[in-house]
């Protein structure tokens, strides 16, 4: 009985370690061009925003196009911090879609134009796909229109990279 115990706990951390071990990693790079509407109120800036664009990908030698993407989201900027949540749908040149996700509070300690996001699954090939990055963002035009790289792991690679 000792010896089963002890073949399932080593079992269970073998699985563990497999799973730190083959983390997938990649890297993104995304243009986009977007557009906000600011409201101001007291010491606040409100910012609707929108943004659209198209992104690679890259895994070592691997390179695939992303697909064209739309993001939505409010961000809400003050003397006290940042807060911001936007949601972006990626369509992938099959048509499959994978979501996006960027939050993040006032309490975040990340400077100006970083951050980190989140695939939060989708359709097709990207079903039960989830990933975490982190973005570094270089501003074009007026603070709104970017090159964005992200370094991303998750259990596998995307679909297009696989």
């Amino acid at each position: 009985m000792m010896l089963r115990k002890r073949l399932v706990w080593g079992c269970f951390f073998l699985s563990l370690w497999t799973t730190s071990v083959l983390a997938a990693q990649w890297e993104e790079h995304l243009v986009t061009a977007s557009d906000a509407k600011t409201l101001k109120a007291g010491d606040r800036q409100v910012i609707a925003y929108f943004g659209t664009g198209a992104g690679l990908l890259m895994s070592g030698e691997k390179r695939a196009p992303l697909g064209s993407y739309e993001c939505a989201g409010m961000i809400d900027a003050g003397s006290k911090g940042l807060s911001l949540h936007i949601e972006c749908v990626v369509t992938d040149l099959n048509g499959d879609e994978v979501y996006l996700r960027v939050e993040r509070d006032k309490s975040d300690t990340h400077a100006p134009g970083t951050g980190e996001y989140q695939y939060v699954g989708g359709t097709g090939a990207w079903e039960g796909f989830t990933a975490q990055c982190t973005y570094e963002i270089t501003y074009m035009h007026s603070g709104i229109h970017g090159v964005e790289i992200s370094q991303c792991e998750g259990a596998v690679l995307p679909p297009p990279l696989r």
